[in-house]
């Protein structure tokens, strides 16, 4: 069983080390990291899991593989919740919004990303920043613009303090969208033209910005001829079919009066897999292009998709929906606070009135200790004076006597006989007892001894007395709080010490 447990213990930390070389590896090497977690497998206990689902999701989405369901991120949400801030528990919510977001499941996404944001702990990090950026980018996404331009300027902000410019490109990129959506024409092409040759963005929106500037000749210069140019130069830069490219080509051929051309990129952009915007923009084009050039056959159908295209439009993009969800996220979380912060009253509370008890009870544990003190000094002082006269001070032998025959009345000489006859340990109350009687009924001999002989010490004058009253060796010295093997010893030291007629008074039993 031990080496069971040793072997657990061993393999835990093994997965620990382990799983903390592919969080570091993901930062640089996602796909090393992919390699490295591959070899792992999954490990024991739930913290290991939770941490390993965080980590497999990261390293899928970061390698851009297909992520079918939430499942496994979602066990990692359950398990760090979201009642303590942590890292972790931040990140787990933070890939949750990632998969959701490949899934277009854009409520579920901006839930989880408005949960990571409230347990990144309060140092500034990278994926804090991320996670705003990617809640701006939703809201954006739900042409929530407002909410997206507040969420995207802090994400920009954050991401320029901590010195991330990858994240602040993709900011920058996405605020001056918003800024073309809002009809901001002349700042929406100014940040283009700018992010055209940001090299921390990628590639292929370095590319997009000929899309977003090709927009801004139709719409705000009314230059089809300069629209065309940008659109062909997105369309030929990304190397592959686009929808969106298609579909603003076909806006510069109709604004140009190319209505033929319009019309076959129209129906060319559809045959990809596009936005429900560009979807909606083609449709609403289509019915009057198909009358002008003969298809009435195709006018209706046309008609009834762009009326899908509304309906779908206002069921996708109803503001209510997010505010809603905002508002029962803020919900949670002021309850939440509003829980902890009770919990810390009542905890509050409690440790006052228990300190409060305490210090009752010390003050009345105190006052006991005095009050007893008190009465114990009272007795001391009536037995002195009762035995004052009754002890004389000529001779160390007559006073002995005389105080031995007065102990014999006091109970710490009843406790004395009992412990002399009976073989147990005594406790340390009875000891403490006799040795307060011993002290104070010799007070006189003791007194004499140390005049005559000032080098003894306490302990040695306190063990003479004991063995003048015939207390075995065992005894006396648990009594002056010795060990027994120092008895002999310390009887040597006090015969060194004391005159010659002392030894056999003090030592004859």
């Amino acid at each position: 069983m031990l080496w069971l447990t040793v072997l657990v213990a061993l393999s835990c930390n093994g997965h620990k080390r382990e799983l903390a070389q592919v969080e570091r590896l993901l930062e640089t090497n996602p796909a090393q990291a992919d390699s490295l977690l591959g070899t792992i497998g999954v490990p024991d206990g739930k913290r290991m899991q939770a941490l390993y689902a965080v980590l497999r999701t990261q390293a899928d989405y970061k390698n851009y593989k297909d992520i079918t369901d939430d499942a496994l991120i979602t066990d990692a949400c359950n398990y760090y919740g979201t009642r303590k801030k942590s890292y972790h528990a931040a990140m787990a919510w933070y890939s949750r919004g990632c998969v959701l977001s490949l899934t277009d499941d854009d409520l579920g996404a901006i839930k989880s990303y408005l949960t990571a944001r409230d347990l990144f702990p309060d140092t500034l990090s990278r994926y804090y920043v991320i996670c705003e950026h990617n809640l701006g980018k939703q809201y954006l996404a739900r042409h929530l613009y407002a909410e997206a331009m507040d969420m995207l300027e802090l994400s920009l902000k954050n991401a320029q303090t901590i010195g991330d410019d990858v994240t602040a490109a993709y900011s920058r990129y996405n605020i001056a969208l918003i800024d073309l959506y809002e009809k901001r024409f002349q700042k929406a092409e100014s940040a283009f033209l700018k992010l055209a040759s940001n090299p921390y963005l990628p590639e292929l929106l370095r590319t997009e910005t000929n899309l977003q500037l090709s927009k801004i000749q139709l719409h705000q210069h009314k230059d089809t001829e300069k629209a065309l140019q940008y659109v062909n130069r997105y369309i030929n830069g990304v190397g592959f079919p686009s929808g969106a490219g298609y579909s603003i080509k076909a806006d510069a051929f109709y604004a140009a009066g190319a209505y033929d051309s319009a019309y076959h990129y129209y129906l060319k952009s559809l045959e990809c897999d596009t936005e429900l915007s560009t979807e909606s923009n083609n449709y609403s084009r289509l019915p009057e292009l198909s009358l002008m050039l003969g298809h009435e056959d195709s006018t209706i159908y046309y008609m009834d998709k762009y009326k899908e295209c509304l309906e779908r439009q206002h069921e996708r993009y109803n503001q209510n929906t997010i505010t809603a969800l905002q508002l029962r996220h803020n919900l949670e979380k002021t309850e939440m606070i509003r829980r902890e912060e009770k919990k810390r009253y009542l905890i509050l509370t409690v440790s006052i009135i228990a300190v409060a008890l305490l210090v009752l009870s010390l003050l009345f544990q105190y006052q006991e200790n005095r009050r007893r003190r008190r009465y114990e000094q009272l007795c001391d002082s009536l037995i002195r004076r009762q035995i004052a006269n009754k002890i004389p001070e000529d001779s160390l032998e007559d006073t002995l006597a005389s105080s031995h025959q007065l102990f014999m009345g006091s109970i710490g000489y009843t406790m004395l006989q009992e412990l002399s006859v009976v073989d147990r340990v005594p406790e340390p109350s009875e000891l403490s007892v006799i040795r307060h009687n011993t002290e104070l009924y010799f007070e006189k001999p003791m007194s004499i001894m140390k005049a005559v002989v000032p080098s003894l010490s306490q302990t040695e004058v306190m063990y003479c007395i004991f063995r003048y009253l015939g207390v075995n060796w065992r005894l006396c010295m648990e009594l002056v709080n010795r060990s027994p093997s120092y008895s002999g010893r310390l009887k040597q030291y006090i015969l060194k010490k004391i005159p010659q007629d002392w030894s056999k008074l003090l030592f004859q039993n």
